[in-house]
């Protein structure tokens, strides 16, 4: 008899689990780490040619390390200067990690609170269904490396994304947009291409 009881208290609770969805799937502490790239298109600031490595073979330059083809050359000393048009570049953004916390708020709205390691906290609005969140838009302060992958930027942008979960992880992507100047770079931020490993924590 006991041991009926045990298998049925059992069946319960397995029948329990399976049957969360939404909110009540997603919310609990997870430990998450992101990584990624974004695509910039933009401007390079007119430069004097003093500070651009020129090869004159191929009609083309160097400006911090970018090969520009799309060029006016119109020089005759190093005080002239060259312009340089719809230029794209690719900046890979620092990796963080830290704790995640998804707390329910109300019908399928989640708050999702990030406390990134040696960063400032983040609060994100989202929405939930089924097993995947909806990440509402926010504005914050993003570690982007330079041309080197050495030396780093913090940028003003808008982020937002969408997630899934998958046994004991929710897999984000995670879109950044806005404008973007840095080291003589003056665009916008064209497309991104960042995920977010959040495991839930045991």
């Amino acid at each position: 008899m006991k041991k009926a009881i045990y298998i049925f208290s059992a069946a319960l609770l397995l029948l329990s689990s399976c049957s969360k969805k939404g909110a009540e799937l997603l919310r609990g502490s997870y430990s998450f780490k992101t990584g990624g790239s974004i695509e910039l298109a933009g401007n390079l600031y007119e430069t004097k040619l003093d500070t651009v490595r020129i090869d004159t073979t191929l009609r083309t330059i160097r400006i911090l390390g970018i090969p520009i083809t799309d060029t006016v050359l119109t020089y005759v000393t190093k005080e002239d200067t060259v312009s340089v048009r719809d230029t794209v570049v690719m900046r890979r953004i620092v990796t963080e990690s830290g704790q995640m916390h998804v707390l329910k708020k109300d019908g399928d709205s989640l708050i999702v609170t990030l406390n990134i390691t040696g960063g400032d906290p983040v609060v994100i609005p989202a929405r939930s269904s089924g097993s995947s969140v909806t990440l509402g838009r926010i504005r914050r302060f993003v570690p982007v490396y330079g041309p080197s992958d050495v030396v780093f930027s913090y940028h003003d942008l808008e982020l937002s994304g969408s997630g899934t979960r998958y046994d004991n992880m929710i897999v984000f992507d995670l879109e950044y947009t806005g404008d973007y100047s840095d080291r003589g770079f003056d665009g916008v931020v064209r497309s991104s291409r960042v995920k977010c490993i959040a495991t839930e924590n045991e």
